[in-house]
């Protein structure tokens, strides 16, 4: 199977005359080597920049300073986003799981204590969870697991019906042991007056409340996630779980930002919820306070500036994605008295002087750029329209830095190489997508294409009996009487495959009337290979091709991997197009095309209804339809013998086999090389004999 090129785009500038060019004249004969001229240059604006570098040296080691900090500070965020988004996924990653089990029949909801048992279990290996279970909306019972602060870990069942919703408590050990716990409540458990309850049930999916302080001790959040049973239209039940903030805290204390700074956990209100520990947190804390709630939009390039009675702060407001939309973020705080006093003064001085050495580079940098840029202009005026792909015989100018004469003559070879390459894609798409000017990049549009799909008939038979060379040469002569075709009614060829053509109208150029022209074309081709044939010696192979139309929206564009990639189709109407020109050889067609295309190819055609087929690798029904010619030009028994066979192809329809079996019979009569007529009335007779129970017309293919 052959493949076409990758298709290349890139900017196009406006191509300039080179009416300014310099005359070609002789090579320099003492030509300057770019490198020293480079070297030259660099080392008198190194020694420039070292004098600028001795003057701004101490004012550098300030700014190092900001920079430091800076990067403690985006450091100790990004630590800290990620810890939480660890900490906080664990509680909708559990109840969505545990929820989806429910679903599925997986958990014994049915058998409390074995549900609190697996409850305990997943609680034992996550330390900072102190609840999980599950509450029932209609029964009111409470099934689930907590740790209390001592790390005992308890089952924990309620149940209205049972003992007035007293609640029952067994302490599980690690190694399976139960006992009494050590701390038991002795108030009913009643699950649906729980706030959280109520929350979960009346919000689908996960949800998380409030924080709030824990039963069992400690700061936390419950995350819920409702469960309907198969068949309920309402919320059966919900899974939550509680999560304790120690962890976090913990993990907080740990950041430093400077002396003085700390990062806080906030809510979407921007209240402090999690804190670290420390001297410096409180006085931090109460900038934090200051701005909140409704805290400004700050980031780590612009931070709000705060003033308190304990200092001069920035602050940064950092969201973390969670699952459930809890609404978490970052309050990360500095310490302004960390960052030297007089930082910003020091650093306009600093600027001025850099400015000012910059100043003196620029002019130094015009006067040598003037003399290498004049030659360098011209090479790029010409790849200017070899990027076009509107490659020039010209040869390129000489210049007195050699690497620069050297790149006039590389230019010179690229310029020979893709005059060849220009053999091996089609030019006019290259120029095409190029003046889009864009970069190749992967990816495409979707846009309703007509398809083009074509093969040989009988294309092995014709291989096997001829000498590769002579074969290719035949080839040669099909393609090009096939791609002219297409290409004249606008249409781009794609790639070859083999013996076959993909091709496809509308892309990457809008062409009105792009089902017209793909179905002329078709035509043409059919026209001219029929000449071929005429004057083709005896004994010579005779190029007869199947055609497949389609139509529909397909994704085009770019396609393949970042490194090697192609401009092409695909969809589901690609594929279509590529069965129906398979689908020739069943009905003994030379263009068949899908019933969208024959619809929108306008009235200038001739058709003929063949079938309602569901191709290979599709379940829906597609009416496909026979191209017969433009009207005026089909003979008056094809046209007879085609009216013929769509009243049979009615009656087929209608299940009326008998009649239809009949109507095609009649049909092969009148039109005896019709091989669709035949194949259809034999199929009738079948389907006569031995009637379907279900009907709907639909000929499904299981083979290309």
């Amino acid at each position: 199977m052959s493949e076409q090129s990758p298709v290349l785009t890139m900017p196009i500038p406006n191509p300039a005359t080179n009416a300014d060019a310099p005359a070609h004249g002789a090579r320099h004969r003492f030509p300057i080597g770019l490198k020293p001229t480079l070297v030259s240059s660099i080392v008198g604006l190194v020694l420039l920049s070292s004098v600028a570098i001795g003057i701004c040296a101490g004012l550098l080691i300030l700014s190092s300073t900001r920079a430091m900090i800076s990067q403690a500070e985006k450091a100790a965020a990004s630590a800290a986003t990620e810890e939480a988004q660890n900490f906080f996924n664990v509680g909708p990653e559990i109840t969505s799981d545990l929820a989806a089990a429910a679903q599925r029949g997986l958990l014994p909801l049915d058998d409390p204590h074995h549900l609190a048992g697996q409850f305990a279990e997943r609680l034992r290996v996550q330390p900072h969870l102190s609840w999980i279970g599950y509450g029932e909306a209609v029964s009111g019972r409470y099934v689930g697991a907590t740790r209390w602060e001592d790390g005992e870990i308890v089952e924990y069942l309620a149940d209205p019906a049972v003992n007035k919703s007293m609640p029952d408590q067994v302490a599980v050990a690690a190694n399976g042991t139960k006992s009494t716990p050590k701390f038991a409540e002795t108030a009913p458990y009643f699950v649906v007056t729980r706030p959280w309850f109520k929350e979960g049930i009346a919000n689908p999916g996960t949800y998380w409340t409030p924080f709030e302080r824990m039963t069992t001790g400690g700061y936390g959040i419950t995350c819920t996630t409702s469960f309907t049973a198969p068949g309920a239209n309402t919320p059966t039940g919900v899974f939550h779980v509680d999560v304790r903030l120690e962890g976090v805290a913990a993990f907080l204390s740990g950041l430093r930002i400077g002396d003085h700074g700390a990062v806080f956990l906030i809510d979407r209100q921007g209240h402090r919820v999690v804190s670290p520990e420390g001297e410096h947190v409180p006085a931090a804390a109460l900038a934090v306070d200051t701005v909140a709630p409704g805290h400004a939009e700050s980031s780590f390039d612009s931070p709000l500036l705060i003033a308190t009675k304990k200092g001069s702060y920035e602050i940064v407001f950092s969201p973390i994605s969670v699952k459930g939309n809890i609404g978490l973020g970052l309050a990360v705080v500095v310490d302004r008295a960390d960052i030297t006093a007089g930082i910003y003064r020091e650093v306009l001085i600093a600027g001025g002087v850099a400015l000012a050495f910059t100043l003196m580079a620029i002019v130094f940098g015009i006067i040598l750029s003037l003399r290498i840029s004049r030659p360098v202009s011209a090479i790029t005026r010409d790849l200017a329209k070899v990027g076009a792909f509107s490659i020039s015989h010209e040869p390129m100018p000489k210049s007195f830095v050699r690497e620069v004469n050297d790149l006039g003559i590389s230019v010179d070879h690229m310029k020979a190489s893709l005059r060849s390459f220009g053999h091996y894609v089609p030019t006019d798409l290259v120029r095409t997508l190029l003046a889009q000017g864009v970069d190749a990049e992967l990816g495409g549009e979707l846009r309703c294409l007509s398809i083009h799909f074509s093969d040989v008939e009988n294309f092995t038979t014709i291989s096997e009996g001829m000498q590769p060379t002579k074969l290719v040469e035949a080839m040669g002569r099909y393609f090009e009487l096939m791609t002219g075709a297409l290409i004249r009614h606008g249409g781009t060829v794609d790639k070859f495959m083999g013996d076959g053509i993909m091709a496809f109208f509308n892309a990457p150029e809008e062409l009105p009337g792009h089902e017209r022209q793909a179905c002329l074309a078709a035509l043409e081709a059919q026209r001219l290979l029929a000449e071929m044939a005429k004057n083709t010696p005896q004994g010579q192979p005779v190029f007869r091709a199947r055609i497949g139309l389609g139509l529909g929206e397909v994704l085009v564009g770019n396609i393949g991997t970042p490194d090697r990639f192609a401009y092409t189709l695909i969809g589901d109407e690609v594929n279509l197009a590529s069965r129906l020109e398979g689908l020739n050889k069943l009905y003994g067609t030379r263009i068949m095309a899908s019933h969208a295309l024959m619809k929108e190819a306008g009235d200038e055609f001739e058709w003929r209804l063949l079938d309602r087929v569901a191709v290979k690798g599709r379940h829906q029904g597609t009416l496909v339809c026979e191209l017969i010619g433009r009207k005026g030009e089909v003979a008056a028994n094809i046209l007879e013998a085609r009216d013929v066979y769509e009243k049979a192809l009615e009656a087929y329809f209608a299940a009326d086999f008998e009649r239809a079996a009949e109507l095609f019979h009649r049909a092969s009569h009148l039109r005896p090389d019709d091989f669709g007529a035949k194949s259809m009335r034999d199929r009738s007779q079948a389907l006569a004999a031995d009637p379907p129970v279900e009907w709907d017309g639909i000929h499904v293919m299981h083979e290309k």
